[in-house]
Parts: structure tokens; sequence; C-alpha cells
């Protein structure tokens, strides 16, 4: 019995999926019916089983999202680059030439009690006049004049009307100041004083003064230049550490993405006569490189992994 009990349960797998002979199938059916011992075992190889799936799209699936987002990110690249050209092509198109002195360039009229007006040459296309008080006599004020123009006005805005401003007195003798940016000496246009019988006396000669540039934006440029070298040693030293050495490959993207806005808007000169407008558009266009360049470094490791999963395949 023992002996035919085990020949039995040897053969029902398959005798459950109906792979014996009939004789076979004879045999066991008969000692089923007086085995209860090899019936229950039957029972349980008839039972489902639960099958446990493997999902072998669940790759294949994770595979096709890093694809998607791959051209998603290389798109929205694109679209960056191409904001950070115009940007680009803007300050450098609307960049102040400054305007040296020369006769003319101003000319200066009485405007009834209320101050004077400023009329421009045709060439100048921008101006600013900046008013305060003469810093060592405050009972005189200095009108400081800038005058430009720029590579956008001189191809594409030409033929307009010269242009013109009002000065305010401020009831106390003005000094006007032409300032040409250009590391000569500032003009005096000319003294305005609203009490004197000829309130306008038209000068035209040099002070002494001049207006120098700011030099800010090379220190920045050090700074930057300072914190992309720190970056590139931290950088060498955790070759082994792969999550650390990705962090600070995203953090020195920056001052790259600072180094070659500086390099546009300024060039490699560090002195500027405009250090706000400067200043700002090298901020707003490192921070347009700076995505891009997220994006660019997101989309390198993205092809390497997709690379890693097609090969695994």
């Amino acid at each position: 019995m023992k002996n035919e009990c085990s020949i039995v349960r040897d053969l029902l797998p398959l005798y459950a999926e109906n792979m014996v002979s009939d004789d076979t199938a004879a045999f066991v059916a008969e000692h089923l019916k007086s085995c209860e011992f090899c019936r229950k075992e039957y029972e349980q190889i008839k039972e489902p089983k639960p099958t446990q799936k493997c999902n072998e799209a669940a790759p294949l699936q994770k595979l096709s999202r890093k694809l998607k987002m791959k051209r998603i990110q290389t798109i929205a690249l694109t679209a960056v680059f191409v904001i950070a050209l115009l940007v680009s092509a803007f300050a450098v198109l609307d960049a102040p030439i400054y305007q040296p002195y020369s006769e003319g360039i101003v000319t200066i009229e009485k405007l009834g009690d209320k101050g004077l007006t400023l009329t421009f040459d045709e060439s100048v296309t921008g101006f600013r006049c900046d008013v305060h008080e003469a810093p060592d006599d405050s009972t005189v004020c200095i009108c400081d004049i800038e005058a430009w123009t720029t590579l956008w006005d001189k191809w594409f805005s030409k033929g307009k009307e010269n242009l013109s401003t009002t000065v305010v007195s401020r009831s106390k003798p003005m000094y006007l100041f032409y300032v040409p940016n250009d590391a000569s000496e500032n003009v005096c246009l000319a003294k305005y004083d609203p009490y004197a019988e000829n309130q306008i006396e038209i000068d035209g000669t040099t002070k002494g003064v001049t207006t120098l540039p700011r030099l800010v934006l090379g220190y920045y440029l050090i700074l930057a230049s300072a914190a992309l070298g720190v970056m590139a040693a931290v950088w060498l030293f955790t070759r082994k550490k792969q999550h650390v050495r990705l962090w600070i490959e995203r953090i020195g993207l920056y001052p790259v993405a600072y180094i070659v806005s500086h390099c546009i808007i300024s060039g490699i000169n560090w002195e500027t006569y405009s250090i706000s407008r400067d200043f700002s558009l090298i901020i707003f266009l490192s921070i347009l490189l700076y995505s891009g360049l997220l994006l660019a470094h997101n989309i390198w490791y993205l092809r390497k992994e997709i690379k890693g999963q097609a090969a695994e395949k």
C-alpha cells in the first residue's frame, strides 16, 4: 500500500493535467477512491493557486516615462536658451553708447520761472538728468547730464524728434554739468541763478571733475570665479559620493551661468557707468542660463539612465 501511495503521489501532478495514459488514469482514479490521504493531496493540487504576477511591463513603463520626461525637458531647454538669446541680443543692442561732449549736444533755454528746458542733439536717443545738492556746498545744486545712443536706435530708430526735458530749479543756484562717461573731465555747460538778473550764464569749460566708472561688477565676477573654484575642488574630493557630487554639480552651475552672463552683458570689462542696468541684466540672464544648464544636466543623467535600462533589456 505504501509503495502504491508513493507511485500515485508521483503521478498526481500528471494526472491532474490529464497527461497520463488511460490505464494509468484508471489506476490512479481507483486508488483515490480508497485512499483518503492521496485524495486530499490530489484536491490540493487541483485547487487554483494564487499566481504571483510578474509585471514585466513595469520596466518598460518606467523607461517610457523617462523618455517622455527627457522630451519635455529638451523642449523646455530649447525655450530657455531661445529666451536667453533674445535677452542677450536686447542687452547688446540696447547698451548705452555714451556721447562725448560737443558744442550743441545740449541746448539750454529758460522756462518761465519754473526752471530750464534742455534740448538734445538729434544723435542723442537717451539721457539722464540728476539734480542734487553740491557735496561741499548745500546752497548750490548740481545737475549732472548724461546722453547716449544705442545700436538699436542707430539701426532702427532714425528720424525721431530731438529729445528734451525740463529741469526744475530748487530756488538755488544750479550748475549744469555734462558727464561724458569716457574718463574725460565733466564739462560745466552753464550756471543758472533764479535770483540773478542774467539768470543763465553759459560756461562750456571743464572744472577738473571726472566721473569714474563703478568697479563692483568686477568684484562680483571674482566672487563667482572663487565659488566655482571651491565647487570644483569639492567635486574632486567627492568622487565616491555620487549623491553629494550630483548636488555639487547643480550648485556649481550657477557661478558658470553668472560668469557667462557677465561676459555677454559687459564683455571682459569690469567697469560700468550704468551699474543698475548692467547688474539687473546680468542677474536676470544668469537665472535664465542657470535654468537651462540645470535642464541640460538633468537631460544628461536621464540619457545615461535610459541607456543603462536599454542595455539591461
